[in-house]
């Protein structure tokens, strides 16, 4: 019996779940019609055999929303159409009842938002897994696109620590940067495309890296298209 047939290769390109979709369901309503077929018609060893390996592959087919290596676009696309307000809330409640103002509060309200941020991505549909002590990095979306999650309310944002000793590590990692009011997309990739040139917005802090705010207003004003708006600024009094 011929095997199912398998996915399209799949590349950075944006995949057309809909086509996808459907083409799985005439799949597998071919081999609901082959199995049908030979359960009316068993009289055979063989035949059973073939039933059984239907049903086999039955078993193992899987119709995934995403199921595509992601791009930073297709990444964008998730987040900017996912129910956002409800992961909004959740970050504004945090910000409200503990804040970033003492810092024995901001790693585990950092961690809470990176928390919050990987839920609405999984709410898309995707596959995440959340790292919290991985280096630099914080979500594994899809197995393929690796993300680091910050935020930062006022002045420079921190990349990363090292610890107390000396930073030798100079590289920024791809990330999602969550402000007072707005979430961007900011991956080494789509910072060259657009003609920015980042060593002139890192800035080796000695014991960290940090990655000067400047930047977004370059982004701003260069039209860079992964901004979106997501409000999540509280009272000052309060935090």
């Amino acid at each position: 019996m011929p095997d199912l047939q398998e996915a399209p290769a799949l590349n950075n390109q944006e995949i057309d779940y809909k086509k996808l979709y459907f083409q799985k369901c005439k799949e597998l309503e071919q081999k609901c019609k082959e199995l049908d077929d030979l359960n009316n018609k068993i009289s055979s060893s063989k035949e059973q055999e073939d039933l059984d390996e239907i049903q086999e592959q039955l078993c193992n087919l899987k119709i995934e929303k995403n199921v595509e290596i992601l791009s930073d676009q297709l990444m964008w696309n998730y987040i900017t159409k996912s129910n956002k307000y409800s992961f909004i809330d959740k970050i504004k409640y945090l910000l409200l009842e503990f804040g970033t103002k003492e810092p024995c509060n901001r790693f585990d309200v950092g961690n809470s938002i990176e928390f919050i941020i990987g839920d609405l991505i999984e709410s898309t549909g995707c596959d995440v897994d959340e790292l919290p002590n991985a280096k630099r990095i914080d979500l594994c979306i899809n197995n393929n696109y690796n993300i680091s999650i910050k935020y930062s309310s006022v002045g420079d944002v921190t990349l990363h620590n090292s610890n107390s000793s000396v930073n030798t590590d100079t590289q920024m990692t791809d990330l999602l940067l969550l402000t007072t009011n707005k979430l961007y997309l900011i991956t080494n990739q789509q910072i060259k495309k657009h003609n920015i040139v980042l060593d002139n917005y890192i800035v080796n802090k000695g014991d960290s890296l940090k990655l000067k705010r400047s930047i977004l207003k370059v982004l701003e004003t260069n039209n860079y298209p992964f901004i979106t708006d997501f409000d999540v600024n509280v009272e000052k009094k309060k935090l």
